[in-house]
C-alpha cells in the first residue's frame, strides 16, 4: 500500500510537470522592486503602470510600463495570449481587452510614453478632461492605431495621433 501510495504521487508529478500549462487568464505575478523590465531591464517599482502579458508558447512578460509592452510587441512580433494592465486608479490587474486607456504624452508614466489604463471608462475620460493631447482608446482601438501607425507611442517625442482617414 506504502509503495502504491508513492507511485500514485510519482504519477501526479510526472502528469503535472509534463503539461507544462499556465494559465493564461491570470496576470503573470511581478515582484515589485525585483522583477525588472523586459524591455528596459529597469526594476518595476510602480504598480499601477506595470505591465505584463502571456506568449502563446506560455512565457510571461513583465513591463514597467503598458507602453514599454506595447513597443516590445511591436519590436518583436512576439504571438500573444493575454495582455494585463493594472488600473491607475486602484491598482488592480486588469485584462487588457476590458480596459480603457489614456494615452497622453504629459503623463507621467515610468518610461515616459504617458499611456494609462482604467477600468471604467469614465475614469478614463475623466484622466484625459482637458488635457488637449490626450486620446481615450479601448484596446482594439489602441492596437489597430498602433499597428495603423496612426498613433506613435515615442516616450522622447510625445504621442501624436493622426487624424483618422476620411
Amino acid at each position: 500500500m506504502f509503495k502504491q501510495f508513492f507511485l500514485s504521487v510519482w504519477a501526479v508529478l510526472v502528469l503535472a510537470s509534463c503539461g507544462g500549462g499556465v494559465d493564461v487568464a491570470q496576470p503573470p505575478e511581478i515582484a515589485y522592486g525585483q522583477d525588472v523590465c523586459d524591455r528596459c531591464n529597469m526594476i518595476i517599482s510602480e504598480e499601477k503602470f506595470a505591465a505584463a502579458y502571456w506568449t502563446e508558447a506560455g512565457e510571461a512578460r513583465r513591463f514597467d510600463d503598458i507602453g514599454g509592452m506595447l513597443a516590445y510587441v511591436q519590436d518583436t512580433g512576439e504571438e500573444v495570449a493575454t495582455y494585463w494592465v493594472h488600473d491607475v486608479v486602484t491598482g488592480e490587474w486588469l485584462r487588457a481587452d476590458e480596459a480603457t486607456f489614456v494615452v497622453d504624452s504629459g503623463l507621467a508614466t515610468p518610461m515616459g510614453f504617458g499611456v494609462a489604463a482604467c477600468a471604467d471608462p469614465a475614469q478614463a475620460e475623466a484622466l484625459a478632461y482637458g488635457q488637449e493631447r490626450a486620446t481615450v482608446l479601448d484596446f482594439a482601438e489602441l492596437l489597430a492605431a498602433l499597428a495603423a501607425g496612426t498613433l506613435d507611442l515615442d516616450p522622447m517625442h510625445g504621442h501624436d495621433m493622426a487624424p483618422p482617414m476620411p
